[in-house]
């Protein structure tokens, strides 16, 4: 059973203060699907007026990585995740609420 994003959201204020700060927040979390969102605002842009595209980084991680962290609790193993890869195209200028949405919740929960 996925926790409330309060809950994620609490631990990001807690565990990853520079992605709370910046306006990284969990949406909706699920078995399958986590949704998440961050603000463009004056405290994460960069000199060009658009979101720095290592906000939007920590936002796609966050999406994947809390998914990962809930299947891994719901498990019961002991469990260390890396990312071991990342890779981005930026294709148009971040302004306004941006959605990271991962639902490869499946996969996660074969892999482990």
């Amino acid at each position: 059973m996925a926790k409330s994003t309060l809950k994620y959201n609490v631990f990001n204020f807690f565990k990853l203060p520079s992605a709370w700060w910046c306006g990284v927040r969990l949406q909706h979390i699920d078995e399958k699907k986590a949704v998440v969102t961050v603000k463009h605002r004056w405290f994460n842009q960069n000199p060009f007026n658009s979101m720095f595209w290592a906000v939007q980084g920590m936002a796609a991680e966050y999406a994947t990585g809390i998914m990962v962290i809930d299947q891994i609790e719901k498990s019961g193993k002991k469990i260390s995740m890396l990312v071991a890869s990342n890779n981005a195209t930026f294709t148009k200028k971040a302004t306004g609420r941006i959605t990271f949405t991962c639902e490869d919740g499946h996969l996660i929960e074969d892999a482990i």
